[in-house]
């Protein structure tokens, strides 16, 4: 996987290892040894400061690649972990597992938020969509399911009236609702067309045409360039922020270091004359 900015690659392995590249020099710039087993997914967060892996050691874990130290580490499938994903916000983080289920993690506070049951099988694979409103799981029950986050509802607001498979949740907080994608069968005369993302959604009454539709557009497309400018701007504070921060707790170690060593100096001639 690349980092967001293009700079870096992860890599994951069945040595156990998840490996930091440089994409300019290609050479290897860290190695993370920590999993107990083979290493099956890995994901750079979205702000590029960390990455995720998952492993058939049933375990998640999470990295600091600045400061290359181990930050979280999540135990909470009975299972292999196949995949992961990272939510756009950067806050939650969802895997799947051989356990038949989803876990939904909340990287703020380093806990578990919910998990989802609705596969037979193992759950090979999970990923947001690019808003973070939906994801998708595929098992190896042939079944793709997509979900409705609702990180921001308390409340559901869409019903599904079409083909679905019994799925529920269990855990602190119940916030997303799930529906079956299943293919097509010919041999099956009752089969229904395969469910889209865009059938789960309340309709939409059409909006008005705008008698100014190329100035319309040209504003709205300056005020997402000017969202986007403004998002990334504070992403890079806030690393300089965190960054400052370690360089100041390195600045302190070292200053106790050296007075220890001027300590020990004035010490030994005081012993020497005694």
């Amino acid at each position: 996987r690349f980092s967001p900015d293009g700079r870096l690659i992860v890599s994951a392995s069945d040595d156990k290892t998840i490996k930091l590249w440089d994409k300019t020099s290609r050479e290897c710039t860290h190695s993370f040894c920590e999993h107990g087993g083979f290493v099956n997914f890995v994901d750079f967060h979205p702000s590029g400061t960390s990455v995720a892996a998952a492993a058939t050691d049933n375990t998640v874990k999470v990295w600091d690649i600045r400061m290359n130290k181990l930050i979280q580490h999540y135990q909470v499938h009975s299972g292999a972990v196949n995949s992961l994903s990272f939510h756009p916000s950067g806050n939650y983080l969802i895997t799947s597992s051989n356990d038949s289920t989803l876990k939904v993690l909340d990287l703020l506070e380093g806990r578990l938020l919910y998990t989802l049951h609705g596969h037979q099988g193992a759950v090979t694979c999970v990923k947001f969509s690019r808003e973070g409103q939906y994801f998708a799981s595929g098992g190896s029950d042939e079944q793709i399911m997509v979900w409705k986050t609702n990180f921001d509802s308390s409340t559901y607001s869409d019903v599904l009236k079409h083909k679905r498979r019994d799925v529920f949740m269990s855990g602190a907080d119940s916030k997303a609702s799930g529906v079956l994608l299943q293919p097509d069968h010919p041999t099956d005369p009752a089969h229904e067309p395969p469910l889209s993302v865009e059938d789960r959604r309340s309709p939409v009454p059409p909006r008005p045409r705008s008698t100014d539709h190329p100035k319309s557009q040209a504003d709205d497309f300056n005020m997402r360039n000017i969202a986007n400018t403004l998002e990334h701007i504070v992403g890079q504070l806030d690393i300089l922020t965190q960054t400052v921060g370690i360089l100041e707790q390195r600045l302190s170690l070292t200053e106790d270091k050296l007075r220890e060593c001027l300590e020990g100096q004035e010490k030994r001639p005081g012993s020497d004359t005694s």
